[in-house]
């Protein structure tokens, strides 16, 4: 994930954090200097750094800070009294910077131990400058938050035998309980207070929306992580949750100032950039049980091979059963799968169990020749299997098109693909064929991604969606529905739009979201009319096939 080079710029990048944190009780244009810097670092360090598989969560944290930022400039532009963001807001821009920081504190590989240390290293400073100047009372705020950050990095560092950083940390809570006392005695005012987010009684409703999206989003993201099996990341995901409740405290009792966002911004980006470092680094563990993989195709030489490297990863032994092959699908499975076999086709759901049948694992991968195991992914499912919490697991997709990642709309969905195979079956639908659990297993969701190339070319997704259509509206005939009304399909049309557009955040995937949605609308509408044709037919007394 990084280079040499990239990580060279971590001393950099915490220095810039700690005197930024600490410049609050100086001047807050230090604050937001020392944002701008660290940017302008995490851009280097991300340039210099190779790939990395960004999170979904993380895009969407960051559509919190963007998010906030546009409902925020929407706000003063309708604002006509005095009280208006005019003139006052533009530290809310510095939230847009979210995006550089976080990319390049995970470009450099930031772990939580050195999060930790540079956050102590601010609240010895602030000691410092709350002896040397006279700031004003709302840094005090600032000062506990740190104090509080300090206090719970020592634990987890004296749980993960740091002890020496966890002694700074401590001699750091000290500092700061008592520079939040030099703070409060000698403080000289009070900052801009007719801000109009300084109070929830001075805001409208675009403003309160917008520090509804910048807490909840990030709250609701690490709450997961809150639990996770890998200390570190658990103790970063309590640092995101207690920097959240620091904002919300000091924003209901009317103590935000500009520099508020700017604390928020220059604490959060980082947090989250180790939360997602700590989670990758934890998945090590080699697992403890054989994984048998099956895969069905049908004319799928152009995705099979690399379908099949990137199971391997994961799997002792690979099923491939094929439907007919006109093309080299059978001859290149045969090079790298253990098993392959050729049959008829007689739908998805018996397709896949027929699959199921030959497999000698103990647990199964059941995957499509069109998705792919990314390595991070790979490295979680190992190390989830080294001790299983659960009896299946689901895979959160992330459908390729066009050269773009979606993490949202349809492809924000997790299919059920990893297993305990005792017990389990699949039902026998022709299309959208489900995996059936035994009554009292468990199901957990995994963090990494299930890599979806769901066709080729527009001209493929056209073709594929009428041929999905079709099928489900036979398969809903089959099954006892029917549509009398061809309203009731342009209702379901509107209504997927809708869902996969705006509802599962698909405009968050840019132009290529948009135009899946329109795809998965049009699919919908063509499924629903299909069944409006057969039962006119039956209704007409002719035979339906």
């Amino acid at each position: 994930m990084t280079s040499l080079s990239a990580e060279r710029l971590r001393p950099l990048l915490l220095g810039l954090l700690s005197i930024g944190l600490a410049g609050t009780l100086i001047h807050p244009a230090i604050l937001y200097l020392a944002a701008i810097g660290m940017a302008l670092g995490g851009i280097a360090a991300r340039r210099r750094a190779g790939d990395w598989e960004i999170p979904r969560e993380l895009r969407l944290v960051h559509f919190a800070f963007w998010g906030f930022v546009l409902l925020a400039a929407i706000a003063t532009g309708a604002a006509v009294s005095d009280k208006s963001l005019a003139g006052s807001a533009w530290p809310a821009l510095l939230l847009l910077l979210f995006w550089p920081l976080t990319t390049g504190m995970a470009a450099i590989r930031l772990a939580a131990r050195d999060l930790f240390t540079a956050v102590a290293a601010a609240s010895l400073l602030m000691l410092i400058f709350s002896a040397t100047t006279h700031p004003a009372r709302e840094t005090a705020q600032v000062t506990l938050l740190l104090t509080i950050l300090s206090g719970w990095g020592a634990w987890m560092l004296f749980r993960e035998n740091g002890t020496m950083r966890a002694l700074f940390c401590v001699a750091a809570v000290i500092a700061g309980l008592v520079a939040s006392g030099l703070i409060l005695n000698q403080s000289h005012g009070i900052q801009d207070k007719a801000w109009a987010l300084a109070a929830l009684g001075d805001m409208g409703a675009l403003q309160i929306l917008g520090w509804i999206l910048l807490l909840s989003i990030p709250v609701s993201v690490s709450i997961p992580f809150a639990t996770s099996r890998h200390p570190a990341a658990r103790a970063m995901a309590v640092a995101a949750l207690i920097t959240a409740v620091f904002l919300v405290i000091i924003v209901v009792g009317g103590l935000a100032g500009p520099a508020s966002l700017a604390i928020y911004l220059l604490l959060m980006a980082p947090v989250m950039a180790c939360l997602f470092v700590e989670l990758d680094r934890g998945d090590h563990r080699p697992r403890a049980v054989r994984i048998s993989a099956t895969i069905i195709t049908k004319n799928e030489a152009d995705n099979i091979e690399d379908c099949l490297r990137s199971v391997r990863a994961v799997a002792d032994e690979i099923i491939v059963l094929d439907s007919g092959s006109s093309d080299d699908t059978v001859a290149k499975a045969r090079a790298l799968a253990d098993v392959v076999e050729v049959t008829d086709w007689p739908g998805f759901g018996i397709q896949k169990q027929r699959a199921l049948e030959k497999a000698t694992g103990d647990w199964v991968l059941s995957i499509d020749a069109d998705e792919r195991i990314t390595p991070a992914l790979a490295r979680e499912i190992n190390d989830r299997l080294s001790a299983p919490d659960a009896d299946a697991y689901k895979l959160p997709w992330a459908v390729t098109l066009y050269g773009t990642r979606l993490d949202f709309g349809r492809s924000g969905r997790a299919p059920l693909r990893l297993f305990r195979r005792e017990g389990v079956r699949f039902s026998d639908a022709l299309v959208h064929e489900r995996i059936l659990i035994p009554e009292g297993r468990t199901t957990k969701t995994l963090r990494g991604r299930l890599t979806h190339f769901t066709h080729r070319d527009f001209g493929h997704a056209l073709e594929k969606s009428a041929k999905y259509a079709w099928l489900g509206s036979r398969e809903k005939f089959r099954r006892g529905k029917r549509a009398r009304t061809l309203s009731y399909a342009t209702f379901r049309g509107i209504l997927t739009f809708i869902q996969v557009y705006l509802i599962r955040l698909g405009f968050l995937d840019g132009p290529v979201g948009y135009l899946v949605a329109v795809n998965y609308a049009q699919g919908s509408f063509n499924k629903y009319a299909g069944l409006w044709t057969l039962s006119r037919t039956e209704h007409r007394g002719e035979a339906a096939d």
